[in-house]
């Protein structure tokens, strides 16, 4: 399954508009179905002191402005805020700011990290947040599955198939696979 984050119409966030003129915002959707998505809402902020100064009042009228109109769960829980800032800001900033996940998770995009460009918005948040920039070399997930790294007892385990259940006769199902284990154990004859 491949979705990735891609710009959004306007109409999302003119509340936020209105209400902070002086931050840029753009809203960026990753479908995942018909009715599940990933939103995220990103601000432009100039430096660290309207960065301070808003990012708490931003997180909240997005979560009463546009959270609470979702209907579909997966994605009233699947809501990002993300800050870029073209300079460096405090690590206790960045750390509070993140830290908090009341409606939303929350991202901070610095110069600490990288040269920001409003061009590659959806890179960054494809990247950070989708793990598209994760790459595993094929041979690596082949030597990995072929590998068997279980003990005896454990594969017999994995391959007998025991009942998970919690009915009296699940759990003396279990309890005689564990006695001839440890019968075996003590003969060495696993």
């Amino acid at each position: 399954m491949t979705f990735e984050f891609i710009m959004e119409s306007e109409g999302e966030i003119e509340f936020l508009d209105k209400a902070f003129p002086e931050i840029e915002f753009n809203f960026y959707r990753a479908k995942i179905d018909e009715n599940s998505f990933l939103s995220v809402f990103s601000c432009w902020v100039e430096n660290e002191e309207l960065l301070e100064k808003f990012w708490s009042r931003i997180s909240n009228l997005i979560g009463t402005e546009y959270q609470i109109e979702l209907h579909d769960e997966f994605s009233s829980w699947n809501i990002y805020l993300a800050f870029f800032i073209p300079t460096e800001i405090s690590n206790a900033l960045k750390y509070n700011i993140e830290n908090e996940t009341f409606f939303m998770r929350k991202v901070v995009f610095d110069s600490k990290e990288k040269d920001l460009d409003k061009a590659n918005v959806s890179t960054y948040l494809n990247n950070h947040i989708l793990g598209k920039d994760i790459r595993i070399e094929q041979n690596l997930i082949h030597e990995v599955a072929d590998e068997s790294s279980y003990s005896p007892v454990t594969q017999k385990l994995l391959a007998d198939n025991l009942p998970l259940g919690k009915t009296q006769n699940d759990k003396e199902q279990r309890q005689r696979w564990l006695a001839k284990v440890i019968s075996e154990v003590k003969n060495d004859e696993v």
